[in-house]
């Protein structure tokens, strides 16, 4: 028997970790609001990587809004 090649669509992996920038731009704010406000929130999940680089959870962000508006 011949096998078959999967020629279907390539799904796109969700991007779980943001960097500041990109957090900025999903959440419509500038990075100094994310310095000030978001990085000194406790109820965020950061992963840092380095000593400069700090990622953010998106997961996290969105229940922290969802929690937020009820």
């Amino acid at each position: 028997m011949a096998r078959t090649r999967n020629l279907g669509k390539v799904m796109p992996i969700p991007k779980i970790w943001l960097s500041k920038n990109e957090l900025a731009a999903y959440l419509g704010v500038t990075t100094r609001y994310i310095e000030l406000n978001i990085n000194t929130n406790p109820k965020v999940d950061v992963y840092r990587p380095s000593e400069r680089t700090v990622l953010y959870n998106k997961e996290n962000i969105d229940q922290i809004i969802r929690r937020s508006k009820t």
